[in-house]
């Protein structure tokens, strides 16, 4: 497929705004990320938790 936009007419980027908008990609990439395994952690660790309730009650419950 061809371009009918002659590039060798239109002005580059200008490298200022190229590297602001890398950047605030990075950023909100970075604060996202960083949110959600945070998230995870937790829920892993409710997870764990419930699990190890789940094998303690039994077993408390059987000495009894």
């Amino acid at each position: 497929m061809e371009s009918k936009i002659n590039l060798a007419q239109v002005s580059p980027v200008n490298y200022k705004v190229t590297a602001a908008l890398v950047n605030q990609f990075v950023v909100s990439t970075t604060q996202f990320l960083n949110r959600f395994a945070t998230r995870c952690d937790r829920k892993l660790q409710q997870v764990g938790s419930n699990m190890h309730r789940i094998e303690v009650i039994p077993s408390a419950l059987s000495r009894q």
